[in-house]
């Protein structure tokens, strides 16, 4: 057991974090406060909902980037309507209102991806574009700061303060229970529930899925279904920590959530993947991120450097695949 746990993905992330932390501290002894691990969270709030949302379509077999146009178009959508009727009370309507519209435009997907067999990131690809463009013409192109007094203060409704004589004020905002259920949520699907199994099936052999019974059009629409709706729960949580509406939101961050995903431990292939490791795959990269800025290094090499992080964690397991199955056929061509 224990020697499975250390030859485990995400202990390998586990470690990376650790030694991260460590190089960091010593750098910039600023780094080892609890400032710093509330602002870590909280940075990585929205990004922990929509790769859980993600996560069992990669599992599933599927690379989708649409995610982040639902969460724009949900939020935006909302609030605009919202506010045209002169709304000023609190945050529930909001997450009621577009997770509705997230689970159709979920839906949306599954239904273009199932009917007509399409690959997933085809049609996502295509949504992607189609949300961000009605955002744009039908809704409203520019960015709305005009909240609802109800909300006003949401940003800063903290579970835990802690005073930080460089920052101030810090504290872990109470989003963070979203993401502790979600994941929960996410972890008990796809281990205890038919559905979840049929996830791990698809991405497998999805013909071995079909002929062992399992219902491939009825998963994918539910799993396409928890997308939207994480995704709409991901907007309208990032545009009130931010405290404006934003058309065009995470319009350049999809890539960032699937390398979350990725470095976890899901495979590009489907099959594999978990709530652990897609959590741990999100914090490594916004400890990859605060790391660079702590160390002065310029922003620009963040990318550069998540994706060679990310060369590393596809090329690694795909080797690891090969080797075990070249010493498989070797077992069997002593056997022979």
């Amino acid at each position: 057991m224990l020697r499975k746990v250390i030859k485990s993905n995400e202990f390998v992330i586990f470690l990376i974090l650790v030694f991260l932390s460590l190089v960091v501290g010593t750098i910039n002894p600023a780094f080892f406060s609890i400032s710093t691990v509330f602002d870590i969270l909280r940075a990585a709030i929205v990004y922990f909902i929509m790769a859980f949302g993600l996560l069992p379509i990669m599992i599933a077999g599927g690379i989708d980037i649409s995610f982040v146009a639902i969460a724009a178009v949900t939020s935006y959508a909302t609030h605009m309507l919202l506010i045209k009727y002169g709304y000023q009370g609190g945050i529930v309507p909001y997450y009621l209102i577009a997770c509705t519209m997230g689970l159709l435009a979920g839906l949306l997907n599954g239904f273009l991806v199932t009917r007509f067999n399409l690959p997933v990131f085809n049609v996502s690809l295509a949504t992607f574009t189609m949300w961000y463009g009605f955002n744009l013409f039908f809704v409203g192109a520019t960015s709305n700061f005009d909240l609802p007094k109800g909300t006003v203060g949401y940003y800063a409704k903290f579970l835990i303060t802690s005073q930080d004589p460089l920052v101030g004020t810090t504290g872990l905002h109470e989003s963070i229970l979203y993401v502790v259920v979600i994941g929960i949520f996410i972890w008990w699907f796809l281990k205890y529930t038919t559905i979840g199994r049929g996830v791990y099936a698809i991405g497998g052999n999805r013909e071995v899925a079909i002929r062992s019974g399992f219902n491939v059009t009825m998963i994918m629409l539910v799993i396409f279904a928890i997308m939207g709706i994480l995704s709409a729960i991901a907007g309208v949580t990032q545009a009130f920590l931010s405290r404006y509406f934003n058309p065009v939101i995470f319009i350049g961050q999809p890539l960032d959530v699937l390398a979350a995903v990725i470095l976890g431990g899901a495979s590009v292939t489907g099959g594999r993947g978990s709530v652990i490791g897609t959590a741990l795959g999100v914090l490594l990269i916004q400890l990859i991120n605060r790391t660079l800025i702590l160390t002065g290094i310029p922003v620009e090499w963040q990318k550069l450097v998540l994706g060679i992080i990310l060369i590393l964690f596809t090329s690694i397991p795909a080797l690891r695949e090969r080797r075990i199955k070249r010493m498989g056929h070797t077992t069997e061509l002593l056997q022979e």
